[in-house]
């Protein structure tokens, strides 16, 4: 039987956590459905967020940054739940973005909630997305999560990509992915630049009239299914370690992919708190219709902010005319890649089997030694004979007189060597055949 996690009790004012699904039933996710949404509060919930992205690629330090959670640790689940509690000052007309079908009649007093899931970095777990996903389409914001320091982070991004579009296509109707796809193409032709609208109320124009919109631009939409995209490109601070021509290169890709998915382009820091409060109040604007006027910011390195309908191939090439090479592969994308220090599991050998090991190898050592080569050479048997004695004599070194000039050794001439060897013969036959002589009395 599949082990699941007993229910913590939900708070209005404090985050929720549902359990961990391994193999939850539908029956059993329907139950907890009813539950939540038979909690009577005065809130309004918005779209469904899920989150998702490679392992280490920073999910958890933003999400904690964003619901501004005091716990440190918290459980590792293959799908996570928590809710996002909006400020009312999120909600300022102040900070906000322009859209003719934008403006949500919400009041001040009233307390906003997004539901946010989080899936693990393993794609096996994808199946899990759906007991996340909402009614329609137009309820949930996939937010793409990599790193700025994954030099593969192109292909993260779109590997996430192609999963939420294969679950979402599984779990909703054609209809309704084509209703959704229909309000992604109409938020981008609808989309008013803030600068511009600030200047003159008549650039807004009157976007009930479906005629007077523009058609969309080449390259936009091209891979969208009828879901709202973000793309969050987390560790900006690490930015400044590229050169401008990495950077560059790191810009128009993630720009190109975010205006085929549709998506909004962020890059945060959670380590410099850049561009964390702008996220948010984004979600916000997605979720719930809020005016949001924040302008586009394609100048900071750290701070970069593509919202959905500014961007345009015609922007985007006038990067590509200083990089000759915008569109070629981005490894290495850093001068100093950083290791990823993996720990290595070290087992224990069995005692025997080292001892064995040890005994074989001093073996080994010892036999390709051998024995050692003599030197000196062996001394004959008789060491009285008159032949040892004068080739003992030969062997050891005379010391100099210390008041002798140095002269050089001569060789001896070999007939004067056996004249001597002779001599010496002859006076040893000699005493060996006298008789010892006898004192007289």
């Amino acid at each position: 039987m599949s082990p699941t996690a007993q229910p913590q009790e939900l708070d209005d004012t404090a985050n929720a956590v549902l359990p961990v699904l391994y193999s939850s039933t539908d029956d059993e996710v329907g139950i907890w459905r009813e539950v939540l949404a038979s909690k009577k509060t005065n809130t309004n919930q918005g779209s469904t967020v899920i989150v998702l992205g490679d392992n280490r690629c920073g999910k958890s330090s933003l999400l904690a940054r964003l619901d501004k959670s005091d716990r440190t640790v918290k459980p590792k689940s293959l799908l996570g739940y928590r809710v996002l509690h909006v400020q009312n000052d999120a909600r300022d007309a102040s900070y906000a973005y322009q859209l003719g079908t934008a403006g949500a009649n919400l009041n001040p007093s009233e307390l906003l909630q997004i539901p946010v899931w989080s899936l693990d970095s393993n794609e096996s777990c994808a199946s899990l997305l759906k007991y996340a996903l909402p009614a329609t389409p137009s309820e949930v914001i996939f937010i793409l999560s990599a790193s700025i320091e994954n030099p593969n982070l192109i292909h993260s991004l779109k590997r996430w990509a192609n999963v939420c579009t294969e679950q979402a296509q599984k779990h909703f109707s054609k209809e309704d992915l084509k209703a959704g796809r229909n309000q992604q193409e109409r938020m981008w032709q609808e989309y008013v630049d803030p600068v511009q609208s600030q200047m003159s109320t008549s650039v807004v124009g009157n976007f009930a009239d479906e005629h007077s919109l523009l058609p969309l631009d080449q390259g936009t939409l091209t891979e969208n299914c009828g879901v709202t995209f973000m793309v969050v490109i987390t560790k900006s601070d690490l930015g400044k370690e590229f050169t401008d021509s990495q950077f560059a290169k790191i810009n128009i890709q993630l720009r190109k992919l975010c205006l085929s998915l549709g998506a909004t382009l962020i890059f945060t820091s959670t380590k410099e708190s850049k561009n964390i409060q702008l996220l948010q109040k984004y979600i916000v604007h997605r979720s719930f219709g809020t005016a949001f006027t924040s302008a586009a910011q394609v100048i900071e390195r750290e701070s970069i902010f593509v919202p959905a309908g500014w961007d345009g191939e015609k922007k985007i090439d006038i990067i590509r005319e200083s990089i000759p090479d915008a569109d070629s592969a981005l490894e290495p994308t850093r001068d100093k890649l950083r290791p990823v220090a993996k720990e290595q599991l070290i087992e224990a050998e069995e005692d025997q089997a080292f001892l064995k090991r040890l005994a074989d190898t001093l073996q080994t050592a010892t036999t390709s030694s051998g024995p050692k080569q003599r030197t000196m050479q062996e001394e004959p048997a008789d060491k009285d004979s008159p032949l040892a004695n004068f080739f003992s004599n030969l062997l050891k070194d005379k010391p100099n007189k210390p008041n002798a000039p140095a002269t050089s050794t001569q060789p001896m001439d070999s007939a004067a060597t056996q004249a001597q060897l002779d001599r010496l013969l002859k006076s040893a036959q000699s005493s060996k055949a006298q008789p010892p002589r006898d004192s007289d009395a």
